[in-house]
């Protein structure tokens, strides 16, 4: 195993050229299509129909993520089944993204490519708050993953990528001010110039938010470009990224000054893609920067990760397409209780799909990662799916995946979590089955999904004397439960989404044998959202959550709570259109969080916003 400490002055190097070549591009946004049921491709890392499918999947174009208004992307998530972001919804807070009853660390993001789970932190902060400006699209892929992502990818993968610019040159302002004193603007822009595809956008947001001591401020921008070379031949580049600075309380019962957090973060990757008949090369090159820094209690931690991705598809026949490659990556971080630290990680993957007809898909993968501090780690999985006559689309999945412990859990110095270099990754292996029923000409779509994962070799933090503790890897967990949704498209200018999800979510302490629930994850989740187009004028949207079954640490119960969102547009004319949109319209009093030992964390109340959007 090579050391790591041959590559951390190149990741240093890497990082200020990214920053100086962002300086000189500007901004990014445009038109899109509306899918009723579009393809997906984070499934297979392969353009796929999403009624092809043996894994649960779903995926929100970005001309609906503009058309509802969302601003960030834990409201955007929170339609889907399986998926919770747990946060006070005000801006720029921390929050948390589940799926199937996993926190985030064990839920994958990336961005453009980009592993978004850092060495240090391995819950994926940037895509909790990760801006719903200039998106092309966004992926949920359920339950394990790690044959085609790696680490992580135990309860799923969230995959978000920024528009490629098409058509005509386009550019739109949008501005919003509302509740909370809060204020946004923002600039997009798209189009296509000779072989040159382009996007960008840059944007800005403020709020006091709820309460006293408690505002936040974000800034965000991102850029893609895309050139053919040749017919065979493309490269191109992505970048995001997003600055925050907020005030965090931790709970009523903790006196003002909150803790100040200070996050930035910024993805970027670049590719070259080539095409041979049958066979397509990409190769990608990718760097995560993330830093972060809280007052009060002082935490100041900083991660990087550099790494290189190949893939290969080859269609071998019209029914067999083979997915292979490998990826090399090198991570470094620290934080103020260990200085930095790097490692190298390593994989090799390969997957076959097999259409055995029309109407039966199989896939059948496996991988073996290599990291330097965590050991070997092998999975594997496999999937199908069956149209019958019917319109019944019956799909099944079982995998097994991972997740390596962070630089934090290894290295900490920390009398309080203190680090241990011998945890192994935590490993898990998952199976679902699940049914979908296509009706009145694929008008209506209902689906149902049973899911079960078994996690062992839990990392947890035991402790040894007074306050003091370290990391073993000791409990086991379960979570398992159902799915279900109803799409419609009721009229050419109605669309509703229902879904439901009940997860049970629970670890065991193998040194006491209790069990407990997962903190913050729902037992139940319901969703109804319906959109709206009157004309070529007028749309709205109307959109209601329920959640029950919270619980916090020690097992107390966390309230249930109701959120509602109403939303409009008005096109004045082509270039000019007036905008508002209400959020937690009932004005719901819950608590996104509780602690007895810091009290509650009370989410924000009812918000209304009114804005412009001048396209030309």
């Amino acid at each position: 195993m090579i050391t790591t400490q041959t590559y951390a002055s190149p990741i240093r190097a890497f990082r200020t050229l990214v920053l100086l070549g962002l300086l000189s591009f500007g901004p990014l946004s445009g038109e899109e299509r509306h899918e009723f049921d579009p393809f997906v491709v984070g499934a297979t890392r392969t353009e796929r129909a999403s009624d092809s499918l043996g894994v649960s999947a779903d995926a929100l174009i970005g001309g609906d993520i503009d058309q509802r208004m969302f601003r960030d992307m834990r409201q955007a998530l929170f339609d889907l089944n399986g998926v919770y972001a747990q946060s006070d919804e005000s801006l720029g807070s921390s929050a948390e993204i589940m799926i199937r009853g996993n926190s985030g660390t064990r839920v994958l993001s990336l961005v453009d490519g980009v592993k978004t789970n850092s060495s240090i932190f391995s819950q994926g902060r940037f895509m909790a708050g990760a801006s719903g400006f200039n998106l092309e699209r966004v992926e949920v892929i359920r339950g394990a993953q790690s044959t085609l992502y790696g680490s992580s990818a135990i309860g799923g993968v969230i995959l978000l990528e920024t528009r490629r610019g098409r058509g005509d040159a386009s550019y739109q302002i949008t501005s919003e001010v509302g509740s909370f004193n809060s204020a946004l603007a923002a600039f997009e822009g798209q189009g296509e110039t000779g072989n040159l595809d382009y996007s960008f956008h840059v944007a800005s947001q403020e709020s006091d938010n709820q309460g006293a001591d408690h505002e936040g401020k974000m800034k965000s921008y991102s850029i893609r470009l895309d050139y053919d070379l040749s017919e065979r031949l493309t490269i191109g580049f992505a970048s995001r990224g997003e600055f925050t600075d907020y005030s965090n309380p931790s709970g009523d019962l903790t006196p003002p000054p909150s803790a100040r957090i200070q996050s930035d973060t910024i993805a970027f990757s670049a590719y070259v893609e080539s095409t041979q008949n049958d066979w397509t090369q990409t190769l990608t090159l990718s760097l995560l920067d993330e830093y972060y820094r809280q007052t009060g209690f002082l935490y100041i931690g900083d991660a990087a990760t550099l790494a290189l991705d190949w893939e290969n598809v080859l269609n071998v026949s019209d029914s067999v397409r083979l997915v292979a490659g490998g990826t090399w990556e090198s991570q470094e971080g620290n934080d103020n209780s260990f200085p930095e630290s790097e490692g190298e990680n390593g994989a090799v993957f390969a997957q076959a799909e097999w259409e055995a007809n029309e109407h039966v898909n199989f896939v059948l993968g496996a991988r073996h990662d290599d990291y330097e501090f965590a050991g070997g780690k092998s999975t594997w999985r496999a999937n199908g799916s069956w149209f019958l006559p019917s319109n019944t689309r019956l799909r099944a999945a079982i995998g097994t995946a991972f997740r390596a412990p962070n630089f934090f859990r290894l290295f900490s110095t920390s009398s309080f979590a203190l680090g241990n270099p011998n945890l192994r990754p935590e490993e898990s292996e998952s199976w679902e089955v699940g049914l979908d029923q296509y009706l009145k000409g694929g008008d209506l779509r209902l689906g149902l999904t049973y899911f079960d994962n078994d996690i062992e070799n839990l990392v947890v933090w035991i402790p040894t004397t007074g306050f003091d503790g370290t990391y073993e890897n000791r409990d086991v967990a379960e979570d398992y439960g159902v799915e279900a949704f109803a799409e419609v498209r009721i009229s050419d200018a109605w669309r509703a989404h229902f879904a439901y999800t009940w997860t049970e979510s629970n670890s065991t302490n193998q040194a006491f044998g209790s069990t407990s629930r997962l903190p913050g994850a729902p037992r139940h989740q319901l969703s109804l959202s319906n959109d709206f187009l009157i004309d070529d004028a007028w749309s709205f949207g109307l959109g209601l959550s329920y959640v029950l079954g919270r619980e916090s640490f020690g097992s107390i119960d966390i309230d249930n709570y109701v959120l509602a969102r109403a939303y409009g547009r008005y096109r004045v004319n082509e270039g000019l259109a007036v905008t508002g949109r209400i959020e937690n319209a009932i004005d719901d009093d819950y608590n996104a969080s509780f602690s007895s030992f810091s009290g509650r964390v009370k989410a924000r109340g009812m918000a209304a916003f009114g804005g412009l959007e001048w396209r030309f």
